[in-house]
């Protein structure tokens, strides 16, 4: 059986975790349309960009495109969920798992990826915005 120190909960859809060299300007998302948020992502280039499956406060999970791009870079995590106006960022992580996944649409051209990773320590604001987003984004319990 497996021990967590933190419950896992699913999260509504359209939340990301996007993988960084450098944060997004968005820092006054709540201001912005969801084109201009949009625009800020890619603007950005997100080394690795994906869809949050499950979220603690310990770390969470998100599916991704394999681009099979690498980079030697430093990363930091940030977590976005447009419709909500909330951006979270700069997030220090570590990655625990990362596999191929079994995707929804079995006819295309690209595979699939799942990424576990494990926050690092933030500070209080950053700890007090994740905390935000579990409750306010969250589904069910795993």
């Amino acid at each position: 059986m497996e021990k967590r120190k933190h419950n896992r909960f699913k999260v509504k859809e359209g939340a990301f975790a996007m993988i960084m060299s450098a944060p997004a300007e968005l820092d006054k998302i709540q201001d912005m349309s969801i084109g201009e948020i949009a625009f800020g992502v890619l603007k950005a280039k997100p080394i690795r960009m994906g869809q949050i499956v499950n979220i603690s406060k310990g770390g969470l999970a998100f599916r991704y495109i394999d681009d099979k791009e690498e980079s030697n870079e430093s990363f930091e995590l940030d977590i976005l969920f447009a419709s909500d106006a909330f951006y979270l960022k700069n997030i220090p992580f570590r990655t625990v798992s990362d596999f191929d996944t079994v995707s929804k649409f079995p006819i295309h051209t690209f595979k699939m990826r799942q990424q576990g990773v494990q926050f690092g320590e933030m500070d209080s604001n950053q700890t007090s915005q994740l905390d935000y987003f579990i409750q306010n984004c969250k589904i069910s319990k795993i």
